[in-house]
């Protein structure tokens, strides 16, 4: 067997096959002699069939199985032999086998990349928010929590139904005085000023009483996702039939114990400054990762097998469903081949699959590892947010390989965006503050950095 390999693409080889003659007229033959040991054909005993009538019978079957086996074969041997890290299946592609004659097929596979030699990655300039957290941003934390305490009561008949008010409605909606499908419902609680109404339509019921009816005109946008309201006048009439008002709970050292054993309401105040306080760093530190990532992904520029980004990216569609499924929005079940927002999904599962690369290879070179002691921490961390035993956690993961594989990638890859953080200069912005971090990083990566590495094997 003589094998040629050919770089096809940065990711891609194609490997052309010539099997010999001979080699492809023994294999027959061996299947040939298999097939006549077996082969029941009437008129013949077992093993008896002549040769002749064996080939004329199962000449197709034969071919098909010789084709097969020397394709396996020789794709075999060509991997070992040459060490091709292939990490897909291989695309196949031949005219046929002939008894008599050399068998010519080709191989064409995804292997995996090489990556540029990582260098400069020490030093990334990246900005980072100066956390802090306001008397103004705890009040409004707990006037969240209050209302998540509150509940709805009848109002007095004579009251006047404002936003943040309740009222159970019966309406219904023409255009050109047409009823409009779906625009007439009954003993609907509505929230006035809620966000997913159109502005309009809560204003016009702004100081509505109980048992008071109310027709008013709303012109839809033009944008509106409902085609057939998009752009239209349509004619509302609601009537209000009961106005609710959220009765809510007093702030006092009663409600910061209904959340916890806190001693007054300033412990858990203090409690809730802190929470505020560890959200704000956790999204800082991912927003400096992000930064982090863009930098290393500008900076060392490679494509990745079309196979991983495709895997990758139907994981963030299936999890997208189930972020969905857990809202209460039933997704389609539209596969990422037909999907309207198929890129999306691509272009994020090749940032992330690169990045996961990167993340390693930078990891191998400094030396970065995960020990017993970060498992430990990860699962008393998970202790504490599910309340089961860090050892029922830990045993849970010692019975599943490819589970504990993949959590030791996660740590590993999060010491080396830490050690990445570490080493950073970073620039201190307020909160709030206009700051475009991607387009500001490249534009210092490609001003304060070395030149692109070498390509090297990994």
């Amino acid at each position: 067997m003589d094998v040629r390999i050919e770089d096809v693409g940065p990711v891609e080889k194609e490997l052309s096959f010539v099997v010999p003659a001979e080699e492809v007229d023994q294999t027959l033959s061996k299947i040939y002699g298999d097939l006549r040991k077996e082969a029941k054909i009437k008129g013949f005993r077992k093993g008896k069939v002549p040769e002749g009538i064996i080939r004329a019978h199962f000449k197709e079957y034969a071919t098909k199985e010789a084709e097969n086996q020397l394709v396996a074969e020789s794709y075999r041997q060509a991997l070992l032999k040459h060490e091709i890290p292939v990490v897909s299946s291989p695309e196949i592609h031949f005219d046929g086998l002939e008894e008599g004659k050399d068998f010519h097929f080709k191989a064409t596979v995804e292997v995996v990349p090489q990556l540029p030699e990582m260098t400069g990655y020490e030093g990334i300039p990246v900005k980072s928010k100066l956390v802090e957290v306001l008397d103004v941003d705890v009040e409004n934390a707990l006037e969240r929590m209050r209302n998540l305490q509150g509940k709805l009561v009848a109002a007095e008949e004579d009251y006047e139904a404002g936003e943040g008010d309740y009222i159970v409605m019966d309406f219904e909606g023409e255009v050109d005085g047409a009823p409009i499908e779906d625009e007439k419902k009954t003993d609907v609680l509505h929230k006035l000023g809620g966000p997913e109404t159109l502005p309009e339509f809560d204003q016009a019921l702004m100081g509505i009483k109980a048992k008071e009816t109310r027709t008013f005109k709303i012109t839809y946008p033009e944008d509106f996702p409902k085609e057939d309201l998009a752009g239209k006048e349509v004619t509302f009439t609601v009537t209000a039939k009961e106005v609710k008002r959220l009765e809510l709970p007093e702030l006092d050292d009663n409600f910061a114990k209904s959340y916890g054993d806190y001693e007054n309401l300033d412990a858990f105040k203090a409690y809730v400054k802190e929470q505020i306080e560890k959200e704000r760093e956790d999204i800082n530190k991912q927003w400096m990762e992000e930064q982090i990532l863009t930098f290393l992904l500008k900076r060392f520029d490679f494509e990745v097998p079309k196979s991983w980004i495709t895997k990758q990216a139907e994981f963030l569609l299936e999890k997208w469903r189930d972020d969905q499924k857990r809202q209460g929005i039933q997704a389609e079940e539209i596969p990422l081949k037909d999907h309207p927002q198929r890129k999306v999904f691509e272009d994020l599962a090749e940032r992330q699959v690169k990045s996961m690369l990167v993340l390693d290879e930078i990891a191998k070179k400094e030396g970065i590892k995960v020990e017993d002691s970060d498992l430990d921490g990860h699962y008393e961390n998970m202790s504490k947010n599910t309340g089961i035993p860090p050892e029922q956690i830990r045993g849970f993961y010692a019975s599943r390989e490819e589970q504990l594989n993949s959590l030791k990638d996660e740590i590993l890859r999060n010491k080396t965006l830490q050690f990445l953080r570490d080493h950073a200069v970073v620039e201190w912005v307020k909160e709030g503050e206009d700051v475009k971090p991607e387009e500001e990083t490249t534009e210092e990566a490609e001003s304060s950095t070395e030149e692109k590495g070498k390509i090297i094997t990994p």
